[in-house]
């Protein structure tokens, strides 16, 4: 049944037929929906199904069953499979303990009492979506040319706070944990965000097969590449983002102190600004002949058909003599037929193929016709004689 309308009058008549479904007397449909949101959190969240009629009121007497809760990639379970709880079309079932992260494709079964129309079996996208902690954090500031240490923070005591210049590299390894142990997210992120200037650099963290990420940051080859030449105070945030997320976990990690020696070039900060509108120019038509050269040529083209139609008259051309029989109406006939498939040919409304088969037919009925009309006309001649 529709669920969606436009216009007063068309959400009247269409409250007027979901009405008479729900109370007749015959079978009343049902469906299964997701009542309380498709998102469970690490907090004990329970998933609910409701169980209604066309008006959206819960069927008395219904009931709602799991038949499947897995992850389509892994088959982790999410619910135990088997009757939910609560009743008379209201439902809910709590997740396993300590759920796996992921999106859980749930298989709902639903049964109703005498006089209504069991619902179809429904799936559902169910979300797991658990907190994270980053964990075992290293962070060093370490010299380019000897790979000497020159500062070390595990992030334990709040935001490191360093210097560098082109000498220093900045490598950073750590876990992203939540309650089932380590994961991998889709996206890990460094941004160093200039305080003065509010310019962006982001680098992405790698994470190896132990689900360790790491990153690596040299400053003597980023600082023109990456940081456009750009000294000055600089925070390092780590931003962390995945579907099974509730949102993105944010983290300031370090305060750096970039230290670039001064250049002579400019450092513009990139115009966001919207650009002038692009006008496209169309070329201009290329300028069209005077109109008595137009008439001089049309009127050179048409010349060879008012000579024609001349040596006609001086011939003493003319219809009495048209045969209107079958044979003198089919062979002209004929003949135009011709003189259609060439024009169509010319236009490429046909290809040679079709304009050889269809003169093939054609040619035949005209030579026929025509050979009747000629035997006709020779006869009629015989006959004046």
């Amino acid at each position: 049944y529709q669920r969606r309308v436009r216009g007063q009058s068309s959400l009247f008549y269409t409250l007027i037929g979901l009405d008479a479904l729900s109370n007749n007397n015959l079978a009343v449909p049902t469906s299964l929906s997701v009542a309380g949101g498709s998102v469970i959190s690490g907090d004990g969240s329970n998933f609910q199904v409701a169980l209604v009629n066309p008006l959206g009121e819960q069927v008395t007497g219904s009931e709602a069953s799991i038949q499947s809760a897995v992850v389509p990639a892994t088959g982790a379970a999410l619910f135990k499979t088997g009757p939910m709880e609560g009743g008379d079309g209201d439902f809910f079932v709590s997740p396993v303990p300590l759920p796996d992260r992921g999106v859980y494709s749930v298989g709902v079964t639903g049964s109703v009492p005498a006089g209504f129309v069991a619902p179809d079996p429904a799936k559902f996208k169910v979300k797991v979506v658990l907190p994270v902690t980053v964990e075992g954090a290293n962070l060093k500031i370490v010299d380019v040319d000897d790979n000497r240490a020159m500062m070390t923070s595990d992030l334990s005591g709040g935001a490191a706070v360093a210097k560098v210049d082109l000498s220093s590299r900045l490598t950073l390894d750590f876990n992203i944990a939540d309650s089932a142990g380590k994961v991998a997210l889709h996206q890990v992120f460094v941004r160093f965000t200039n305080t003065k200037t509010q310019q962006t650099v982001y680098f992405v963290a790698q994470a190896d097969l132990n689900k360790r990420y790491s990153l690596d940051v040299n400053f003597r080859t980023s600082a023109v590449k990456s940081f456009g030449g750009v000294a000055g105070e600089y925070s390092v945030d780590l931003i962390l983002g995945d579907a099974t997320l509730a949102s993105a976990v944010v983290t300031n990690i370090a305060t750096l102190t970039l230290d670039l020696p001064e250049s002579k070039e400019v450092v513009t900060v990139p115009d966001k600004a919207a650009k002038p509108e692009i006008t496209h120019v169309f070329r201009q038509p290329e300028k069209r002949p005077p109109q008595a050269i137009s008439s001089l040529f049309t009127g050179l083209v048409l010349l060879p058909a008012l000579i024609v139609l001349g040596v006609w008259m001086k011939l003493g051309a003319n219809l009495s003599g048209f045969s209107f029989s079958l044979s003198g109406l089919g062979f002209h006939l004929g003949l135009l037929s011709v003189l259609g498939i060439y024009v169509h040919f010319f236009l490429g409304l046909i290809d040679m193929f079709a304009t050889i088969k269809w003169l093939a037919i054609v040619s035949l009925f005209t030579f026929l016709t025509g050979n009747r009309l000629l035997a006709s006309i020779a006869a009629k001649r015989k006959e004046k004689k």
